[in-house]
């Protein structure tokens, strides 16, 4: 049964966003969240560890197997083939996150953004993604959009006063919406949606897992070579973040899907079928003589 059903995948053209339910189950998204807080260095059950001044919501962590589990695991990847409509992709080495409880009662909430450039349109179609590792009611600093904005983008941008900068406009402002879900839920969106992670108002963190996956660039092979040397390697993602990984964990283990999505293996092996008919009537008088 797809994932993504037709009413499913009507509704993420028309929204430009979607929930696949269930992609993992529980267990495996409570397996991401222990990995995710051990590599923190936070504790889940100790809300003083959960802040640290000057830093964000974002983990730099890429290659615990947990994470590779997820972004290999079968149904992910058939969410992101139905809204490519193309089986052959290959996924990205996102990072994941941890946002605890907002401790300002007067805090606004975070202007929207986008994660592509939107300085020359018309802009190309992509797709991304963020796996839940618990449950996140909307409140909890759920995703939060602006549903069905792609259509507007291009429009909304001529017609901004000159010398506008777009980022920096009240984005909020446009009608947003906050996108709770449960653990194991992944929720997909278009590139051109603004969007962010919504100011966590509940009373728990919220754990997640950043997944993308595009196309594979199989006839580019330094493209294949870099994307394989970032799992390989147990890169990060970012210059700035320590590559901790590298030394402390092992390159994941990979599923045959798995090794296609990272690029190591082709998605389809060309095979000569063709058999010289001289050469089959050969064998045959082996078989015969035999």
């Amino acid at each position: 049964m797809p994932v993504l059903s037709q009413q499913d995948l009507t509704f993420f053209h028309k929204n430009g966003y979607v929930i696949a339910r269930k992609v993992i189950d529980r267990a495996q998204a409570e397996r991401t969240a222990e990995a995710v807080w051990a590599f923190s260095g936070k504790k889940p059950d100790d809300p003083e560890t959960w802040y640290e001044e000057g830093k964000g919501i974002m983990v730099e962590v890429y290659h615990q197997q947990a994470m590779w589990d997820n972004r290999t695991n079968p149904r992910v990847h058939q969410a992101f083939s139905q809204i490519w409509n193309n089986e052959k992709l290959w996924v990205s080495h996102d990072r994941a996150s941890i946002s605890p409880p907002n401790r300002d009662p007067e805090a606004k909430e975070h202007n929207l953004h986008w994660d592509m450039n939107i300085d020359n349109p018309p802009f190309s179609f992509g797709v991304q993604g963020v796996l839940y590792l618990n449950d996140t009611p909307a409140e909890q600093g759920a995703f939060i959009c602006v549903p069905g904005f792609q259509h507007k983008l291009e429009d909304w941008l001529a017609n901004l006063p000159k010398g506008a900068k777009p980022k920096e406009q009240d984005l909020l402002a446009l009608g947003t919406k906050r996108i709770g879900a449960e653990a194991g839920d992944l929720v997909l969106w278009q590139t051109a949606l603004p969007h962010t992670a919504s100011l966590n108002r509940g009373t728990s963190p919220r754990v997640a897992q950043y997944i993308t996956m595009w196309p594979a660039g199989e006839k580019n092979p330094d493209a294949r070579q870099r994307h394989v040397a970032f799992w390989r390697d147990r890169l990060a993602g970012f210059r700035y973040a320590e590559e901790r990984e590298h030394d402390e964990v092992p390159p994941a283990k990979l599923t045959p899907l798995g090794r296609k999505l990272v690029g190591l293996d082709p998605w389809h092996k060309k095979e000569n079928s063709y058999v010289h008919p001289m050469s089959a009537r050969r064998r045959q008088r082996r078989r015969l003589r035999g």
